[in-house]
């Protein structure tokens, strides 16, 4: 159940984006071709690097105005939530 997942902080968003922002750079400078790309930042739960990271915004409630974003690392399985204020914090 989505409720039952560990939350993510902004920090954790900050230090993720800026980890994908320099895979990016490393799979464009470098010319690298799919089997060489470097690996997606690790799982927070498993420390296992992911070979996809899914995220999906919670479907809306009326009168909630956090509606948290759900982080899923594959394949390990792990699932996660952020919440809106940590998202604008980061």
């Amino acid at each position: 159940m989505n409720g039952d997942r560990p939350s993510l902080t902004g920090d954790w968003l900050r230090d993720t984006r800026q980890a994908l922002m320099e895979r990016e750079n490393a799979i464009v400078l470098g010319v690298l071709q799919q089997p060489d790309y470097p690996p997606l930042p690790e799982c927070p739960a498993c420390g296992i690097a992911p070979e996809r990271i899914d995220t999906r915004q919670s479907e809306l409630r009326f009168g909630r105005p956090d509606v948290p974003t759900f982080i899923d690392f594959g394949p390990c399985g792990h699932g996660f939530q952020i919440s809106e204020a940590e998202i604008l914090r980061a």
